[in-house]
């Protein structure tokens, strides 16, 4: 059995020391010291592969900041969105709140009207029954007062008839009397003398009844007045008393009536302060949970928001550090890559001239062999 053993691909992570890497890379590349190691002639060269190369990395370094910058960004901005979203659920929240409030308000006071209306019903039915109740007494005291009135006229009648009957037992008596004086003259004139001071006495005696009859008359006539102006009096008192029963009756209606409301508006009043200040605690601690809720959401966010502007400050802080960095290690570099190529090129125009020269000194070293030549065949043609 043969085993494939595969390599582990590595991956390397995109990060602020990697970038620093390519632009550490792209900086040593534009200060590279080409001249000492190489031939004269390849300098320029790689000296221009390097430059293209350090170009390159700057480039893709500062690419890839871009792109690190524009997701970094786009992670703030759906922090953003986030958060306003959450802030949006919230005042949704709350003003579904706020609704349900107003419709539990709305409830409470339509449950405190129907419970006003219907103890307001309450009232007017014990009004009525206490109205119903004081006309019944009322009926009850001008019944008890005709009865009264017809006892004193019974009464009255009686003592008219008492009157009458004594007045009648008075005359009776008188007549008797009468009867008992003739008899009693008769029996003088029968006895003469002798009768005659019983009779002078039975006379007195007489005068003495008879007066005293009148007398009674009088008094039972005065008695019988008495009693009619007694009744007249009573029937007088028993009809104030009615009339006063009846006003004590009314005000007492009245102030029951002036009571029962005063009781029904003040437990009205105390209901309704009581499930006032139920309310306000109840508005009140929501509104404090509400607020806390929005101040800590807001703060959360701010904090958030201040971490990402802080981390977006740190980065581009970094960022404009290595780009500094990068600026100045390519000005560096390109200074150094100016005076290296000044220095080649000097060194070059150096090597030139001497070449030059050289050449010239061997072309006049030639030339004065070549005349030195010329001028001893010339000699030896002579010769």
């Amino acid at each position: 059995m043969v085993v494939l053993f595969q390599p582990t691909l590595m991956t390397t992570k995109l990060d602020l020391k990697f970038t620093s890497l390519l632009r550490d890379t792209a900086a040593k590349l534009e200060s590279l010291d080409i001249q000492p190691r190489v031939l004269a002639e390849a300098v320029p060269a790689l000296t221009e592969t390097a430059a293209d190369l350090a170009r390159q990395l700057n480039e893709l370094a500062t690419a890839l900041s871009a792109a690190q910058e524009a997701k970094f960004a786009a992670e703030v901005a759906v922090k953003e969105a986030a958060i306003l979203a959450r802030e949006q659920a919230l005042a949704e929240k709350e003003a579904e709140k706020a609704r349900i409030a107003a419709e539990k308000e709305a409830a409470k006071l339509a449950r405190e009207q129907a419970l006003a209306e219907k103890a307001a019903a309450k009232q007017a039915a014990i009004a009525a029954r206490e109205q119903a109740l004081a006309q019944k007494e009322a009926e009850k005291a001008r019944i008890a007062a005709e009865k009264e009135a017809a006892k004193l006229a019974r009464e009255q009648a009686l003592a008219e008839k008492a009157a009458a009957k004594e007045a009648a037992i008075a005359a009776h008596a008188q007549a008797l009397a009468e009867k008992e004086a003739a008899k009693a003259r008769l029996a003088a004139e029968k006895e003469a003398a002798k009768l005659a001071r019983e009779q002078a006495l039975a006379e007195k005696t007489a005068a003495r009844e008879a007066e005293k009859e009148a007398r009674e008359q009088e008094a039972a006539q005065k008695a019988a007045e008495k009693a009619r102006i007694a009744a007249e009096k009573e029937a007088a008192k028993v009809a104030r008393e009615q009339e006063a029963a009846e006003k004590a009756a009314e005000k007492a209606r009245l102030a029951a009536e002036k009571e029962a409301a005063k009781l029904a508006r003040e437990q009205a009043a105390a209901e309704k302060a009581a499930e006032k200040a139920r309310l306000a605690a109840e508005k009140a601690q929501a509104a404090a949970e509400r607020e806390a809720a929005k101040e800590a959401a807001k703060e959360q966010a701010r904090l958030e928001l201040e971490a990402v502007k802080a981390a977006a400050a740190a980065l581009k802080a970094r960022q404009d550090a290595e780009k500094e960095a990068a600026r100045q290690a390519e000005e560096a570099a390109k200074a150094r890559r100016e005076a290296a190529a000044a220095q080649a090129r000097a060194e070059q125009e150096t090597k030139e001239r001497a070449r030059r020269a050289a050449a010239i000194a061997t072309l006049a070293a030639e030339k004065a062999a070549m005349a030195a030549e010329h001028e001893k065949r010339a000699e030896t043609s002579t010769s």
